[in-house]
């Protein structure tokens, strides 16, 4: 969305923030261990990815979101955790409107970093404006189309999201949050000031967890290909700045750039081993009821 940033840093958190952060503790703590900041997880606007929450919709995130924890560009990794919200509500922003002449509302939590030596450079670089940028991973159970209102998830209807039709341009509207996972810094986010993950959910509400985790395993294998490119075309990159370029890119646009960074990088070193099995000539199956 147009939003998924650290808004600012309040350092040491208030007694009734103490409260609520002792909730997901297993012991009390004080506020001089604690460091807490203020972050926009997601809005209300048209991403770049044609995709918007729903205005209702993120009052019910706000409340998913609580307790879960912060990590670094969606990988899943207990050594990863960072961070955990405590608190969050949506918020008005007077004068602003989103691309679709609503109202602009963004979803506004509050999370809470131990002061521990191992975290000292991270509460650094937050306060230093370095680690800014975020992105939320969550299902939603309704994608419709804003052109014809079909939901996507039950019925596609052929409306391809960023394209104009009579002069309407087309994109999705989220809504019917089943779950929220986790929420990542990330380098460079999809959208203009975040990168939002979103899993849709299958039929009659009900969440379809192997889709969202294959949908994950997905994108994180479209990751490990476009960095092994680009590690390939460029052999004084080293692994991490590769690893931090491929995840700023949005799903699509990992498709797309990984293939041509293969390609071009199959044109150096033979990526494919001299042995392996021939490809299968039978279309992979696409993935249902996960959406980016």
């Amino acid at each position: 969305m147009r939003n998924g940033y650290i808004l600012k840093s309040a350092s040491s958190p208030q007694d009734t923030d103490l409260e609520k952060i002792n909730l997901y503790t297993r012991r009390k703590f004080s506020a001089e261990e604690l460091y807490t900041f203020c972050v926009v997880l997601c809005d209300n606007d048209i991403d770049r990815d044609f995709e918007q929450f729903s205005t209702d919709s993120l009052g019910t995130l706000a409340q998913l979101f609580c307790g879960k924890t912060g990590i670094f560009n969606h990988s899943f990794d207990a050594k990863g955790q960072s961070a955990r919200i405590y608190d969050a509500a949506v918020e008005a922003v007077p004068g602003r409107t989103t691309r679709s002449g609503e109202p602009y509302k963004r979803l506004v939590a509050k999370a809470y970093m131990l002061r521990t030596k191992g975290n000292e450079d991270l509460i650094l670089e937050i306060d230093g404006g370095i680690k800014k940028e975020v992105s939320v991973g969550c299902a939603m159970g309704k994608a419709v189309c804003s052109i014809c209102g079909a939901d996507l998830r039950q019925a596609p209807c052929g409306h391809r999201p960023g394209e104009e039709y009579g002069g309407k341009l087309c994109w999705r509207v989220l809504s019917d949050p089943q779950d929220a996972y986790e929420w990542s810094f990330v380098t460079v986010p999809a959208q203009r000031e975040a990168g939002v993950t979103k899993g849709l959910c299958g039929p009659g509400g009900r969440k379809d967890t192997d889709d969202a985790v294959l949908g994950r395993l997905c994108r994180e294998a479209l990751l490990k290909r476009a960095q092994t490119a680009l590690h390939v075309l460029t052999p004084g990159l080293s692994p991490d700045a590769a690893a931090h370029m491929a995840a700023g890119l949005s799903p699509s646009e990992l498709l797309s750039a990984g293939e041509a960074l293969l390609q071009a990088a199959s044109k150096k070193v033979p990526l494919t081993p001299q042995l392996a099995p021939e490809k299968s000539q039978k279309p992979a199956q696409a993935l249902d009821g996960f959406l980016i």
